[in-house]
């Protein structure tokens, strides 16, 4: 979809479990793919302080309900960065979260590549919420929502990778 060298697209659900989890990376398997397990829930972390800020903020500005306040921007930007990656999120409406670790090469990551590529991601799981034959939101694993299992929406993530829906460049 884009130049940039997607390694890992996670969409989180409301309580911080993951919904779908992927590697896009040349290495998979074991401690490959619990690397962006881990890049995903350290998100979390980057989302809670995000959130509270902007809370804080509000409650700062309750006197004045205006809505030039308040932001109805859902792309939180990059992060965190590590030495051969960095971690961007995007939070939706529902507090649905998406992860993505985007490799650091000596190209620029565009903030506005980086926005496509998360409204395509937001575009494929409204696209999975509308399907009447996926799991509803009642249809719950513990408490969580259930883990999105759905062939199509896995193709549609490695498309958007830039990867084929077997895994191959």
């Amino acid at each position: 979809m884009s130049g940039l060298a997607i390694l890992s697209i996670a969409v989180l659900g409301k309580q911080g479990n993951p919904l779908f989890l992927e590697s896009y990376s040349a290495r998979r398997g074991g401690q490959a793919d619990l690397k962006w397990h881990y890049a995903a829930h350290t998100a979390l972390d980057f989302f809670d302080e995000r959130g509270a800020s902007l809370a804080a903020r509000w409650s700062r500005l309750a006197c004045t309900d205006s809505p030039a306040y308040k932001t109805t921007d859902s792309y939180l930007g990059m992060l965190y960065a590590m030495e051969d990656y960095a971690v961007y999120g995007y939070q939706t409406n529902t507090r649905v979260k998406f992860v993505l670790a985007i490799a650091l090469a000596d190209a620029v990551i565009r903030d506005i590549d980086v926005r496509t590529i998360f409204r395509a991601i937001h575009n494929a799981y409204i696209g999975q919420l509308s399907n009447p034959f996926a799991a509803l939101d009642t249809d719950k694993v513990g408490g969580f929502d259930a883990p999105i299992t759905n062939k199509r929406f896995a193709a549609a993530m490695a498309t958007i990778a830039g990867q084929s829906a077997q895994g191959k460049p």
